[in-house]
């Protein structure tokens, strides 16, 4: 389990539940599973421990089977070494690395392989710049499209917000009062389904900023699936070794039940 927060525990049947508590300004409590299988729970900083503790109890089948999940791919996988061979995501499909040599320092997609043409082959850190900068020009392309496609479900009732690209350890996206939405250029690995959900999620937060019922209830009703699109996004994200979550994928909100 990572370190900060309170550590506490559960009995669930003959086994128990470790999770480590983090309090915030935030108004409801939320339980993540984390794809190393550890639990966070998020409370308002005056929920009692036994609340908590009483929620997670609540939530404990869950747990245990997002905890199996995740535990299906640990170890994490190895760090990228960017040669050819090795498979790359994006858009929710498997793509080999092709690094040939040549003057055009640059990549493209061509059929199944991701297609890198540089003068400096046998230097990683070169292709995975060229790598990079390949994924940030798409990400940037198809989160642009999503967002002009994802606001049509809000009829009107949210302005076009400015959208600008971030890399974000812990986060798919995250917006601010300002209008402005942060997408992680890595969400571009994730099929075009959870790219909808994580923009449409980040929308509604421009209606309704905290996580209550009239932010559900609107995410709900612009996307009927959502939950469906955050488990694919989990599962996305736990085959990759990604720790990164929306506001609110990866874990179990509990308004008040």
């Amino acid at each position: 389990m990572e370190e900060g927060g309170e550590r506490h525990e559960v009995a669930f049947g003959n086994r128990s539940i470790e999770f480590r508590l983090k309090r915030t300004s935030r108004r409801t409590l939320a339980i993540t599973v984390k794809p190393d299988a550890s639990v966070v729970v998020t409370a308002p900083k005056g929920a009692a421990v036994e609340v908590v503790a009483a929620k997670v109890r609540k939530r404990a089948l869950w747990i245990r089977r997002q905890q199996e999940y995740f535990s299906r791919f640990l170890p994490k996988l190895p760090p990228r070494r960017y040669v050819s061979g090795e498979t790359h995501r994006y858009l929710g499909r498997q793509y080999r690395l092709k690094v040939v040599e040549g003057p055009g320092e640059n990549a493209r997609l061509r059929g199944k392989f991701i297609w890198v043409e540089t003068a400096r082959k046998g230097e990683s850190g070169q292709v995975r710049r060229l790598v990079e900068a390949w994924y940030v020009l798409h990400a940037r392309e198809r989160f642009t499209r999503s967002l002009g496609e994802c606001l049509a479900r809000f009829h009107g009732r949210v302005c076009t917000p400015q959208l600008r690209l971030r890399r974000m350890p812990k986060r798919w996206g995250s917006w601010t009062q300002r209008g402005v939405i942060y997408l992680n250029p890595e969400l571009v690995l994730a099929p075009a389904s959870c790219i909808d959900y994580v923009v449409t999620h980040e929308l509604c937060h421009l209606v309704h900023a905290p996580h209550g019922q009239a932010f559900y209830g609107l995410l709900r009703r612009v996307m009927p699936d959502w939950e469906e699109r955050k488990d694919r996004l989990e599962r996305a994200a736990a085959e990759t070794g990604s720790e990164a979550t929306a506001c609110g994928a990866g874990e179990a909100g509990l308004l008040g039940n």
